[in-house]
């Protein structure tokens, strides 16, 4: 008595039998795999980096040029775009394709931390993470590097300005020079800035303090008269600085007066600030001009120098995630997965269909 057989048994028999069927749904598998992949979208690629750049020598406005927002305006630089299409390895790969985005997370004097994303879709995946890998290594490069462009646009920015600024002033200068000659106005003079707003106000600063001076010697000895008495001493001696004898106090203070007067017409005479107030109002407004520009110059080369600092200074790291989405069946595993499922699940369908056909047909035709 032959031993009875199980129902997987019975199953693998009837697929050994009728495996041709799997060749017609072999085929159309493939079909539905290259179908699928072509209708499944393209693969999106995804890459979130966080940024973190400390300045540890802050200088006032130093940090300006080393925050994310510089380091996302990085990505539109041409020297980065050509560094990325060249890492692709592709020349005429479009850039355009890459999609960048920012999340600032904290941002302060020294310290600058966000979230840069940078996304890439492609039909091929393998493709898509391989230009993702290109921007990333790229960015991270030119991010953190002593020499990348994140700090040497920095510093090339400060340093344009500064230049700019200065060639403004040569300009201007020699305008103004040639707007002076003959007119008795020291230029030099005339656009010295520091420490004042400028060369009048100080000059009109100097005259006033001696026009004081003047009125306390002038009011000291008129109120005194003859003088001679201990209080005239005291009086004399307060406004001299000095200690003065009683009999002294009023020729001393004569003598005070004396000076004074004297130096009040030397600066008038010798002051090249009495030249400036005369000229014409275009060439007051050359000199006004020259002053600013003047001062512009020089706070751009301090800008370009506490520039020079921070980025000797800063420390910028970088944390890398990836992740995908999209477009799995349009991958060579995708697409095989696609036609040995097809293959398989309809040719077992047909098995089974032919199977129960066959057995109804020998019932029908026993009966």
């Amino acid at each position: 008595m032959p031993a009875r057989t199980s129902g997987l048994e019975r199953d693998l028999k009837l697929v050994r039998r009728r495996a041709w069927l799997f060749i017609p749904f072999g085929i159309l598998g493939i079909f539905a795999a290259l179908f699928v992949g072509q209708a499944s979208g393209e693969t999106n690629a995804v890459a979130t980096m966080t940024l973190d750049t400390t300045v540890h020598d802050l200088i006032d406005g130093g940090d300006r040029g080393l925050r994310i927002f510089e380091a996302q305006e990085m990505t539109s630089d041409s020297e980065f775009v050509q560094k990325v299409v060249a890492a692709t390895g592709d020349p005429n790969f479009d850039y355009s394709r890459y999609i960048v985005s920012l999340s600032p997370i904290s941002v302060a004097d020294g310290i600058s931390r966000g979230i840069l994303t940078v996304s890439i879709s492609d039909p091929d995946k393998a493709l898509a993470e391989k230009y993702r890998q290109a921007f990333v290594d790229v960015f991270t490069q030119e991010y953190t590097a002593p020499d990348g462009l994140f700090r040497t646009r920095f510093v090339d920015i400060r340093r344009e300005v500064a230049q700019e600024t200065d060639a403004q002033f040569q300009d201007v200068l020699q305008k103004a020079a040639a707007a002076v000659e003959g007119t008795g106005v020291d230029l030099d003079a005339a656009l010295e800035t520091r420490g004042s707003a400028s060369a009048t106000i100080s000059w009109f600063d100097q005259r006033a303090s001696l026009d004081g001076q003047l009125a306390e010697v002038n009011g000291a000895i008129t109120a005194l008269g003859a003088g001679g008495s201990p209080s005239a001493a005291a009086v004399a001696s307060s406004v001299l600085g000095q200690p003065v004898a009683a009999a002294d106090a009023v020729p001393a203070l004569t003598l005070r007066k004396a000076s004074l007067e004297a130096a009040l017409a030397a600066f008038e005479r010798d002051s090249p600030i009495l030249a400036e107030t005369a000229l014409p109002q275009d060439k007051l407004a050359l000199l006004d001009e020259a002053r600013g520009l003047r001062a512009l110059k020089d706070s751009g080369y301090i800008r370009l120098a506490n520039a020079q600092v921070a980025v000797n200074s800063a420390e910028s790291h970088i944390d890398t995630s990836y992740s995908f989405s999209g477009g799995l069946a349009g991958s060579l595993i995708g697409r095989i997965a696609v036609g040995v499922a097809v293959t398989i699940v309809f040719g077992l369908i047909a098995i089974y269909t032919v199977e129960w056909l066959s057995q109804a047909r020998s019932e029908k035709n026993d009966a």
